[in-house]
């Protein structure tokens, strides 16, 4: 195996488990909610810059990433409560556009808290690499990215498709009024949306520094890289995301392995206006997406 096909392996996976973790967030609350929330590229900086300024004071990691969580979790059913339960009834496009607005104050309020310069995380995983044949090997962060969205989208889809919640997630996202009348508590549903959704983007946020050191505009901006995953995925499946991410960390790899990495953003946008030409629901995604 060539050192240019090893690479694009761990390359694809890593980056995809990354991609992944935030793009299920978007499905979440979608799935919940109706609403295509761009908030989450903030939720991932928060989350970033949550664990940085703990792993700074030597907390450990695992202890940092039960914090991280917490506070994200804390962060986004405290946002929905304060500032969107007021918009119960607006359309959905109303809401979407108050996300924007949202995803400006966290950044805004990030980087004043803890500058804007590149986000630079002390040693918290081990650095060992393991050699798994000819030119593939396989770090510790690799494997621990990827475990990570393994579980979290196993915990997702078990919680979605196996449980009384999830069942009542999908009626209070397809009939909110009707769901509300047999009992659902609507507001608490959506709130767990917004909670979950944000802790989602926490780590995918975190999986991004343990791989790099980006500016706090590279970790945002990863609310809007990540659309063409999700729309190729399916707005509504979570599948979808995982598959998505995947399928547009293959795409990214490519093209900077063989050609140029300034046309990532090309290559990414392009595919997604194919897919919306020829399958607008997206790969898993339900008809009823295509008419939004």
């Amino acid at each position: 195996m060539s050192p240019q096909i090893a690479s694009l392996i761990t390359g694809t996976l890593t980056t995809g488990a990354i991609l992944s973790l935030i793009s299920v967030g978007f499905v979440i609350m979608y799935r919940a909610t109706k609403v295509v929330s761009f908030a989450q590229g903030a939720f991932s900086l928060l989350g970033g810059f949550t664990f940085m300024a703990l792993a700074q004071d030597h907390v450990s990691l695992w202890l940092n990433l039960v914090i991280t969580l917490a506070v994200t979790l804390v962060a986004g059913a405290v946002t929905y409560l304060v500032v969107f339960v007021r918009l119960i009834g607006a359309e959905p496009f109303i809401t979407a556009i108050a996300t924007i607005g949202l995803a400006t104050l966290i950044e805004a309020c990030a980087i004043i808290a803890w500058g804007s310069g590149p986000i630079i995380l002390p040693n918290v995983i081990s650095g060992h690499v393991y050699h798994v044949t000819g030119s593939l090997t396989v770090s510790v962060t690799q494997i621990f990215i990827v475990a990570a969205a393994i579980v979290i989208f196993a915990v997702v889809i078990t919680a979605l498709h196996r449980t009384r919640l999830g069942l009542r997630v999908q009626a209070v996202a397809d009939k909110p009024r009707l769901a509300a009348y047999v009992g659902i508590n609507v507001i608490s549903i959506t709130t767990l949306a917004w909670a979950v959704s944000s802790a989602t983007a926490a780590i995918g946020g975190v999986a991004f520094l343990l791989t790099t050191q980006p500016s706090p505009d590279s970790v945002y901006s990863l609310g809007l890289v990540v659309f063409p995953a999700i729309l190729l995925g399916g707005l509504d499946s979570i599948g979808g995301a995982l598959v998505g991410g995947i399928l547009l960390a293959l795409i990214q790899n490519l093209v900077t392995t063989y050609a140029n990495g300034t046309w990532q953003d090309v290559a990414s946008y392009g595919l997604l206006l194919l897919v919306l030409l020829i399958r607008p629901q997206g790969l898993f995604g339900s008809a009823e997406v295509s008419r939004v």
